[in-house]
């Protein structure tokens, strides 16, 4: 499959790459700075931001009529200067959102029918079976504002004619990829302080390019 993927230099979007690549996916990967991926076989890097619809229609068209992506896979997330969640926020206004508008425009524009988009646990319906204190940042941090616009990005998605996968992981580790567990839109069944390693989300996603039957979910995940 050719995929096109939005935060693909990020700490998930990295392992989503090699996940896509080591399964002999093709990649097109839209990034700010092309030289923050090493060059690989099968990986087109394009230099531009999601939030411009230019950008996007460039990664699109990079690999010529005939090899255009058959999906998008979106990895991006609101980024602070540091991992406090009262750390300055860097990253623009509705970059989420932004990004998920522009790229149901192009694949619009050249036909593209799957997206998978990489939000949250704690978004939507499953903020209520969210710890307390994680409420309590959303609410008092700019923590909260990555979840605002998640929300309003799920928004978009559910709103649009596409065929849209969104997975909401919980806490990021960075340990090994193992099995992936499901826990339906709320996460209700989650457990107390669940995690998932980004490889297992990596898997996950990748996994969702070409599964019709999580097509129209937004599952919680964990390991």
């Amino acid at each position: 499959m050719r995929v096109l993927i939005f935060g693909a230099n990020g700490r998930t979007g990295q392992h989503v790459v090699d996940e896509a690549l080591s399964r002999g996916h093709h990649v097109t990967a839209l990034v700010r700075n092309a030289s923050s991926l090493p060059p690989r076989d099968k990986l087109t890097i394009v230099q531009g931001s999601p939030m411009e619809l230019s950008s996007i229609l460039a990664a699109v068209e990079a690999t010529g009529p005939n090899d255009k992506p058959e999906a998008i896979l979106i990895t991006l997330n609101t980024a602070r200067t540091s991992d406090n969640p009262f750390a300055k926020l860097i990253s623009p206004p509705r970059l989420l959102t932004t990004s998920v508008s522009n790229a149901l425009e192009a694949m619009k524009q050249h036909g593209i029918r799957k997206i998978v988009y990489l939000s949250a646990f704690g978004v939507g319906s499953s903020y209520p079976n969210m710890l307390s204190a994680m409420k309590l940042l959303m609410r008092y941090s700019n923590l909260g504002k990555a979840y605002e616009d998640h929300e309003e990005a799920e928004k978009v998605l559910r709103a649009s004619q596409v065929d849209w996968v969104i997975a909401r992981p919980v806490m990021l580790t960075d340990k090994d990829q193992a099995a992936v567990l499901e826990h339906g839109e709320d996460g209700a069944a989650a457990g107390w302080v669940p995690s998932i390693s980004r490889a297992s989300v990596a898997s996950y996603l990748i996994d969702a390019l070409g599964s019709e039957k999580r097509v129209g979910t937004s599952l919680v995940i964990s390991n």
